[in-house]
């Protein structure tokens, strides 16, 4: 019984601060620590949810997700064979591009949001724009840094064993410089999802962001509340998926298969 208490214990560890706050949270408006019109008790803003209904909430997660993958899926796939041929094939061209795309990619989204309506049009246009461009560069980066960064003795030895350009790449490159291409697709995948929040507050009539920024015009805190605890919940469930994912692909490396192959 002591046994089965203390896994317990140690599996509900790292939850017991999070439970805390929310206790906390709970209490203060109550209590009158904080004023409850500013920060309204957790039940306050559950009940506000539950009375928007599942379906409601879904939607406006659907859509956000929808515009999160297409942005994010359309700036992967010009990001990788660009940085898997600028780092792999061409490193001088990587050398000459550098200041450039450092430039760029220091440049908030947002500032250049006026630009990218008048390029691709007021809504879905501009937010997918804004997404891309805020997923692209991390993604980029990282492809580039885990190509460089792949030991030169691992590809010597494949071309003494007569391997081809295609089985070095995709035998000894790719598998080497993994890692850091996942650390990218995280970071880019978390930066739009963070983005499209904004984005949807400024040209969209639905999804998460919207529905913070409609709160916050018709002053319903607890809805706005209720919004960033979806935010956060869908965000940590992308942040979730992605590590298992990866966790799945390299965990060959930790086989005596992976090791040996």
């Amino acid at each position: 019984m002591g046994r089965t208490l203390n896994v317990v214990h140690n599996k509900l560890l790292s939850w017991y601060l999070f439970l805390l706050l929310l206790l906390i949270w709970e209490l203060a408006p109550r209590l009158g620590w904080v004023s409850p019109v500013f920060v309204p008790p957790f039940s306050e803003v559950i009940r506000v949810g539950l009375d928007m209904t599942v379906i409601k909430m879904i939607v406006y997660i659907s859509v956000s997700l929808k515009r999160v993958f297409i942005g994010f899926l359309l700036a992967a796939a010009l990001a990788l064979p660009v940085g898997f041929i600028l780092a792999g094939a061409l490193p001088p061209v990587a050398r000459f591009l550098k200041p450039l795309t450092v430039f760029l990619s220091q440049i908030p989204p947002f500032i250049l949001f006026p630009i990218f309506v008048v390029i691709a049009g007021v809504g879905e246009g501009g937010i997918y724009t804004v997404i891309f461009w805020s997923s692209f560069w991390p993604i980029l980066f990282t492809t580039m840094a885990g190509i460089q960064n792949v030991d030169p003795l691992l590809v010597r030895c494949a071309k003494a064993m007569s391997a081809g350009p295609a089985t070095i790449f995709f035998k000894v490159v790719l598998p080497a410089a993994f890692p850091a291409i996942m650390t990218g697709i995280r970071s880019g995948l978390t930066m739009s999802f963070l983005m499209l929040i904004g984005a949807e507050s400024m040209g969209a009539d639905s999804g998460l962001g919207w529905l913070i920024h409609n709160a916050q015009s018709m002053g319903f805190v607890p809805r706005i509340y209720l919004g960033a605890i979806l935010v956060a919940g869908v965000g940590l469930l992308l942040n979730v998926l992605l590590e298992a994912l990866e966790k799945s692909i390299v965990d060959w490396k930790e086989t005596p298969e992976g090791r040996h192959a």
